[in-house]
C-alpha cells in the first residue's frame, strides 16, 4: 500500500493520477471526510470541513479518518491512499496492513498557494490568510511528523509534465524494489 502525504497544494492528487495510470487503485481520505460532513449537514468550506475533521479527531481519536477510510480499501497491495495527516493514522495503517510505504510530496509555499487558487475547489481557501490557517491546522494535526517519517520524498517544483515524469520514475522504482504486481 502506498500512502501519500504532503501539505495542501503540494501535488498529492497529481501523484495519484499518475499512479492510477500504472494500475493502482485510489482511496482519498479527504473524500471520506466530505462524505461524513455531508451526512452531518456540514457546509463544504475549508473552515467548516477543517473544524469538522478536527472535532471528529478530538471525539473519536486522531486515527478516525484512517479507520473510516479503510472500508474503501479493496486491494491494499495495489492501493494508493491519499491524505495521511498524522502519526496515529500512519500507525493504524501499519498495524492493519502489510507493506505500507509512505510517500511525502513537497512543494514550496508560493507554488502551493498558486496551485490551490487555480484549482478552485469548493472546500479550498482563496487567499494567503486562508492558506496560512490551513497549513497551521494541518501542522497541528501532526502532518509534519509523517512527512519527516516518509519512506520516499518527491519534490514538485517544476512543470506538471516534469513532475509527472518524476512520479513515474519513483513509481517504477517502488514497484521494482518491492515487487508490486499490478493488474493491468
Amino acid at each position: 500500500m502506498l500512502i501519500i502525504t504532503g501539505m495542501p497544494g503540494s501535488g498529492k492528487d497529481e501523484f495519484v493520477k499518475v499512479a492510477k495510470k500504472f494500475g493502482f487503485l485510489d482511496v482519498h481520505m479527504g473524500n471520506t471526510v466530505k462524505k461524513y460532513a455531508n451526512e452531518n449537514n456540514i457546509e463544504l468550506t475549508d473552515k467548516t470541513i477543517g473544524a469538522f475533521a478536527t472535532g471528529e479527531r478530538n471525539n473519536y481519536g486522531m486515527d478516525i479518518w484512517a479507520k473510516r477510510t479503510s472500508i474503501y480499501i479493496k486491494d491494499p497491495d495495489i492501493t494508493v491512499v491519499d491524505g495521511l495527516r498524522n502519526y496515529e493514522e500512519l500507525l493504524y495503517f501499519k498495524n492493519n496492513y502489510k507493506n505500507v510505504f509512505v510517500i511525502a510530496v513537497f512543494a514550496n509555499a508560493d507554488d502551493r498557494l498558486s496551485r490551490i487558487i487555480k484549482r478552485n475547489r469548493e472546500d479550498d481557501f482563496h487567499d494567503y490568510n486562508g492558506f496560512e490557517n490551513r497549513d497551521s491546522r494541518e501542522l497541528s494535526w501532526g502532518i509534519g511528523k509523517v512527512i519527516s517519517l516518509a519512506d520516499y520524498m518527491i519534490v514538485n517544483d517544476s512543470t506538471l509534465e516534469e513532475y509527472h515524469k518524476n512520479v513515474q520514475l519513483l513509481l517504477n522504482d517502488i514497484i521494482k524494489r518491492h515487487n508490486i504486481k499490478l493488474k493491468q
